[in-house]
């Protein structure tokens, strides 16, 4: 018995060694990093870095990474040499029995006649300079970003939330970013370098939410353009980057939860009978029988066809009570790098995301036609939404040559029931629902490669080859209103008795859009002896087809012939039930247009070359010119079947100049000059009429848009005093040719958007961002760090003084002045404690110009301050998150000044007519997270 108990000992004992084994590192810890240039910020190839006083060592790759493997726990000193650079030793680089120790090293020429002499030495602490304002420092273009460091830092859980804190930029609508003031319309986004599709149908927009934060290895916001980066904006580029070749083998995973004080365990209300969407999936009962014909086909067939036709919709108009619940946030990450003999190497990261989340948003709206007011009411936004998102790198390098395929799948479903009670405006009271369902998807695969073609010359060669899919349904948006009744209550049914069935009563609206993109791209980059220095010549193309197709169907309940009344005292869930469609009761009719459909596509061709180098020891010069040609092709038909065609053609040649001069090895002034051009998107062309049930308002596209254009001048200066310190200052004007914006359409029925090109504006500004620790203050504020960026931007538009009494207004979409601020706080031991505050506030700014009959309407400064509290345990292994996000609970709010009024006089709520009121709550989440390895 003893023996036996012994033996399982043993054998317990040897598989929890084996699990170890496996799990755990080997007791060996390595270092790993880049080698960059001082002077241009390059990563440099061929780089020797190795343990000093031994054999041991590698080289750097294409990208210019190394990493020393199988080193035991203790301090190390490395050496980095390179011909024609001064040797570098960097001391005290500490090893610890698992994981990596990152140390990225700076390399600059040497000016010694006999090299081996020059020998510089440095500490790790001061060596490893934050990657990111390296490489804003560095950068040809203005910029601004956010690192993983500081993204995990912050309670952000997804990119729109992390874009908040970057310098110069907000977001719009929790899901789109404004870069210097101007709207989503201007700004570009780009994933690894391929440019990302719209999400949006209407409007030019990426919606960043749909990117979980943890999948991002950094974003960076250019501002100033130049040759080598896609011309269509005005605001900013913003590249997203995700890891390929991880320093460290990691497997980790998050678990956690929200609590948000205006939702969590409140009533709510959802349609009967539906999925809450937990897995990102809908009820098909909501799409379109595949039975039913088109528009023309049902119209034309006799009225019991019809009838029969009509039946075969689900009845799912009904609603109930439900008590909401905490959702899961979970994350899972893991990622390896498999170095081989010959120095080759596979990279693998791999991410799984998950979060659903239930909330209300509770607003007060009031319609107004001029001064008059229209409807008005108060909403209760009952929103299910589901984010899955998925990340799956490949990377492989072997000599001077690497190729990657990144991909990234997320699905989001959004399901959003909305209670509307109030007055019309001839004071009747009503009660009415909206049940909507948007199911979104994106697909983004790239193949890219680096290679260094000439050992000997350093020429390079970039491309890149990449795909993406948006695919967009909006099934079974059904909205209803019932009128009060002479008992009191909400009993009878509005039911359009013409024969025309009306999409906000008994309306069912559908739609689908499916958008592939294609592209391509590459860059050459030759160096050369110009001016005496390292310079270098880069020239390149690049290529995009977009193709679109949408389809919207507008289907609604009517009253037949001689129809029984008593049909609309039935309850909504009753209302539309098999027995009550019938002769002389509910029959569907259909009143899609031919304005409700359109294909399109696109084609870009682009070319480019710059020079970049230096011109004197301390000036730099980026100068360069892009030619793009841009074909947009649009088909549909006007509302009396007309056929449209659309077929433009831009041909722009895009110059630009950046001039760098290096104060000292620290700090710069910056100047920029470019041109750059705002293209009509596909919906803001379409004439493509939809409701917005949020908005309470109507949103029609505009066939005669035209491209804008936009010169751009900038002048800056930076200072990076020490690793992770910056300050910097930039002034900026921009000069518009027929800018776009969103407009109210006057002489239409009820409320509606629509796209115009503004003659000109002009827009001018200041920014200013600073980060540093709080050591000066004392030794014990050395883990404390202050952060904070602030922006100050007057834009122009000319206008009639019979719209605005000064004669001019802002930009669309553009704030006066945004501020960020945040104190961090991160202790240095194993189990380290973190601490984070964060403030964001932007200034009002318009979110739909007006017109002589309606005034600007303006959206209202609001507060944001967020907190994050993290602890670590179990040797830095496991580590628990609370975040407080929008601890202040303001409201946002949308107004209108008084016509006649001074328009940019600050807000009074006892004067302007608010148009709407917003409030979401402040949210709690609870994060738990675990390294496995």
């Amino acid at each position: 018995m003893k023996s036996q108990l012994q033996l399982k000992k043993a054998i317990i004992t040897l598989l929890f060694v084996i699990i170890g084994t496996a799990v755990f590192a080997q007791g060996t810890g390595k270092i790993s990093g880049t080698v960059t240039d001082q002077k241009t910020g390059e990563t440099l190839i061929g780089v020797t870095v190795k343990i000093a006083n031994t054999t041991k060592g590698s080289s750097t790759d294409v990208e210019g990474r190394y990493i020393l493997s199988g080193l035991t726990p203790g301090k190390y000193i490395i050496q980095a040499s390179y011909i024609g650079y001064s040797t570098k030793n960097i001391t005290e680089v500490e090893v610890k029995a698992t994981g990596s120790t990152a140390v990225n090293i700076i390399m600059s020429e040497s000016n010694s006649q006999d090299l081996n002499e020059v020998v510089i030495t440095s500490r790790a602490s001061q060596e490893s300079v934050n990657t990111l304002y390296a490489n804003q420092k560095a950068s040809l273009s203005i910029s601004s970003g956010i690192s993983a460091e500081l993204i995990r830092k912050s309670p952000d859980r997804n990119t729109s939330d992390v874009l908040k804190r970057v310098s110069g930029a907000s977001i719009q609508d929790n899901k789109f970013i404004i870069v210097r003031g101007l709207s989503d319309r201007y700004n570009s986004a780009m994933l690894n370098n391929a440019v990302l599709p719209n999400t949006e149908v209407d409007k030019k927009a990426f919606s960043f939410d749909i990117l979980p934060s943890n999948l991002i290895d950094a974003i960076v916001v250019n501002k100033t353009a130049s040759a080598d980066i896609p011309g269509d904006f005005s605001g900013g580029v913003v590249q997203v980057t995700t890891k390929d070749f991880p320093d460290n083998k990691f497997l980790n995973f998050s678990l956690g939860t929200s609590y948000n004080t205006q939702s969590a365990f409140k009533d709510f209300q959802k349609a009967s009978g539906s999925k809450n969407g937990a897995f990102a999936a809908y009820n098909k009962d909501r799409d379109i029988p595949s039975s039913f014909p088109s528009r023309a086909d049902y119209l034309t067939k006799p009225i019991s066809e019809r009838v029969a036709l009509s039946r075969t919709f689900a009845n799912n108009w009904g609603y109930e009570g439900v008590k909401s619940k905490l959702g899961p946030v979970f994350q899972a990450n893991y990622g390896a790098t498999k170095r081989f003999k010959d120095d080759s190497q596979f990279g693998t990261v791999l991410s799984l995301s998950y979060r659903y989340d239930e909330r209300l948003r509770k607003s007060d709206q009031i319609s107004y036609n001029g001064e008059a007011m229209g409807d008005q009411f108060h909403d209760e936004v009952y929103n299910f939404n589901t984010n899955i998102g998925a990340l799956a790198n490949f990377a492989y390098s072997w000599g001077n040559n690497k190729i990657a395929l990144k991909n990234i799948y997320n699905r989001v479903l959004e399901n959003q029931f909305t209670t509307r009670e109030g007055i019309d405006d001839s004071q009747s009271k009503f009660f009415r629902t909206a049940d909507y369902l948007l199911q979104r998807s994106l697909i983004s695969n790239q193949l890219s490669g680096n290679h260094l073609l000439s050992e000997k010359n350093k020429i390079k060669l970039d491309w890149n080859l990449n795909f993406a899919n948006t695919d967009r349904k909006e099934p079974g948006f059904k909205r209803m209103e019932y009128q009060e009744g002479s008992d009191g209550r909400y009993s009878r049914a509005s039911i359009p008795s013409s024969g025309q069935a009306s999409p906000n009563l008994g309306g069912n609206f559908s739609s689908k859009l499916n958008e592939n993109l294609y592209g391509g791209s590459f860059d050459i980059t030759i160096p050369v002896q110009w001016f005496g220095d390292k310079n270098k010549i880069k020239l390149g193309y690049f290529g995009q087809y977009r193709k679109r197709d949408f389809a919207a169907r507008v289907i609604g309940f009517v009253r037949d012939g001689n129809f029984d009344n008593s049909l609309l005292n039935i309850p909504q869930g009753q209302i539309f039930t098999s027995a009550n469609i019938r002769e002389n009761g509910y029959v569907l009719n259909e009143i899609t247009n031919g304005t409700d459909a359109y294909d399109a596509n696109s084609l870009l061709n682009a070319g480019y070359i710059m020079f970049d180098g230096y011109v004197t020891e301390k000036l730099r010069l980026g100068i360069g010119a892009r030619l793009e040609s841009y074909n947009q092709k649009l088909n549909s038909m006007d509302n009396s079947s007309n056929v449209l065609n659309i077929d433009t053609t831009y041909t722009n040649l895009l110059p630009s100049a950046n001039l760098i001069y290096n104060l000292t090895d620290k700090a710069s002034i910056r100047l920029s000059g470019s041109q750059t051009v705002g293209r009509a998107e596909f919906r803001e062309i379409a004439p493509f009429s939809f409701y917005d049930f949020n908005r309470n308002a109507t949103v029609i596209g505009n066939p005669n848009l035209k491209q804008s254009k936009t010169t751009n001048l900038d002048l800056g200066y930076a200072v990076y005093p020490s690793s992770g310190q910056v300050f910097s200052v930039s002034a900026f004007y921009k000069d518009f040719e027929l800018p776009i914006e969103q407009t109210l359409q006057i002489g239409t029925s009820g409320r509606t958007f629509g796209y115009t090109n503004s003659k000109s504006a002009t827009l001018y500004g200041i920014e200013m961002e600073f980060r540093r620790p709080l050591d000066f203050i004392g030794g014990e504020f050395k883990n404390i760090t202050f952060s904070t960026n602030a922006s100050y931007m007057k834009s122009e538009v000319n206008v009639a003084k019979t719209i605005n009494k000064t004669g001019k207004r802002p930009l669309q979409g553009q704030s006066p002045y945004l501020l960020n601020a945040g104190l961090s706080y991160a202790s240095k031991q194993e189990n380290s404690t973190g601490v984070s505050l964060l403030f964001n506030r932007i200034g009002k700014r318009i979110w739909a110009v007006g017109n002589v009959q309606d005034p600007d309407i303006y959206e209202r400064s609001r507060n944001v301050l967020d907190l994050q509290l993290s602890q670590k345990f179990a040797k830095s292994r496991a580590e628990v998150k609370l975040n407080y996000s929008d601890i202040l609970n303001n409201k946002a709010i949308y107004y209108q000044k008084v016509k006649g009024s001074d328009p940019d006089a600050s807000f009074d709520e006892k004067t302007d007519n608010v148009n709407i009121s917003d409030r979401f709550g402040s949210t709690f989440t609870l994060t738990f997270s675990y390294k496995i390895k």
